[in-house]
């Protein structure tokens, strides 16, 4: 049985897993995920959930396939790299102009098919394998 208020280490995963879904979502989406989101989430999104400077520790969740990790952390690489390259990006269409989303798209979109292949994990109940559709 799943505590709501003290969910399991698993069923966050299961969440954070979902929500990097999201964030892959507007990342493939080039210059319109950034228009879509707005500049600030467009990056933070991802680095919400898949950043290795951060307490918890992704590349150990079993919710993620070795592929998908390997994706995600390729995606993550990307964007480190464009928040290096833009720093001094204060709008949408600096950043835009930057290139930076046109060269990220295809790993992300890459990443995102390879998290769709195998579908959503539910938020409520553990599972092994994902039961919702992407």
């Amino acid at each position: 049985m799943n505590d709501v208020e003290h969910p399991s280490q698993r069923l966050v995963e299961q969440r954070l897993r979902n929500r990097a879904m999201k964030a892959l979502e507007a990342l493939s989406k080039r210059d319109n995920g950034v228009r879509g989101v707005g500049l600030v989430e467009y990056v933070e999104q991802l680095f919400d959930v898949i950043d290795d400077d951060v307490p918890w520790h992704w590349r150990e969740w079993t919710c993620f396939t070795p592929h998908e990790m390997h994706a995600l952390a390729e995606v993550q690489r990307l964007l480190r790299a464009a928040c290096t390259a833009t720093p001094d990006a204060q709008s949408e269409k600096q950043f835009i102009g930057s290139g930076w989303p046109i060269r990220s798209q295809p790993s992300a979109r890459q990443a995102l098919e390879a998290m769709r292949a195998r579908g959503r994990l539910r938020e409520d109940v553990e599972e092994e394998r994902p039961s919702l559709p992407a």
